[in-house]
């Protein structure tokens, strides 16, 4: 199976190279405005770890994001799809948690990540890391860690990667970035509170078309559910939207004009 997959593993190699400075950039400063897709995920699936004497990132890679990767490498969307297929059975996160001391940073081991990261779906049903995944994620996990840890140096060699399932017991999707959603990672005793939550609301905007208000126009985020300038519903269509406008008050005419 990996040596069928082996374009996809040809990809993220590719990728990562390229995205391995997103990942710094995104614990030191705010990212530079960038207009390609890619980099528009990268923005809503990295979150930063901070808090005093902590750093680290925890990172949600959707298999849209590899999808992406091999589209603006040449793939089409329907070869991208099928390259990646395998990764559907997962949510992939990456998680990288350090001390700040004295000159230095001491690292949270991949043992005590793996103790105490979980994955929450919408209806706060929770789930540790899998302890067994598919050769095809494997194979993805072998090449990521060891570019990131040579590009990023104690950071990548520290960071951890964690496959989750990518379903509910019920079959229903836990992490669709195309959808309405929800969900979240949590971690215990790694930072300086007993948990921390790094939540994720869905769909993202950097896969989803674009939104608008129907008001004034603007551009508002995929997962927003009211306007924040006017208040409407945003799925509201603006003939709706006119009816519960209040009306204008008629002027009653006056005495003299009454017949």
């Amino acid at each position: 199976m990996i040596a069928k997959n082996s374009r996809a593993l040809v990809f993220v190699l590719f990728f990562l190279f390229l995205l391995a400075g997103q990942v710094l950039s995104a614990q030191q400063q705010p990212a530079d405005a960038a207009d390609t897709k890619l980099d528009d995920i990268i923005k809503e699936t990295q979150l930063s770890i901070g808090g005093k004497d902590t750093t680290g990132f925890v990172w949600w890679l959707p298999t849209e994001f590899w999808e992406q990767s091999a589209i603006q490498e040449g793939s089409t969307p329907e070869q991208a799809k099928a390259n990646f297929a395998p990764m559907r059975e997962y949510t992939m996160i990456i998680v990288a948690v350090g001390k700040i001391g004295i000159g230095n940073i001491n690292w949270r081991s991949e043992s005590e990540i793996r103790a105490n990261t979980s994955l929450q779906d919408a209806d706060g049903e929770s789930y540790p890391p899998l302890k067994e995944i598919s050769p095809d994620a494997q194979g993805i996990a072998s090449i990521v860690k060891p570019i990131l840890a040579n590009i990023l140096g104690p950071t990548g060699q520290n960071l951890q990667i964690l496959f989750f399932p990518a379903k509910t017991a019920k079959g229903k999707p836990i992490a669709d970035p195309t959808r309405s959603g929800s969900f979240s990672v949590v971690l215990a005793n790694l930072t300086t509170k007993k948990e921390s939550e790094f939540a994720w609301r869905l769909p993202l905007s950097s896969l989803s078309p674009p939104k608008f208000c129907p008001v004034g126009k603007e551009r508002v985020e995929a997962n927003w559910k009211f306007c924040p300038w006017h208040g409407n519903k945003l799925d509201q269509a603006p003939a709706a939207l006119a009816a519960v406008e209040p009306k204008k008050k008629e002027d009653k005419p006056s005495p003299a004009s009454t017949p």
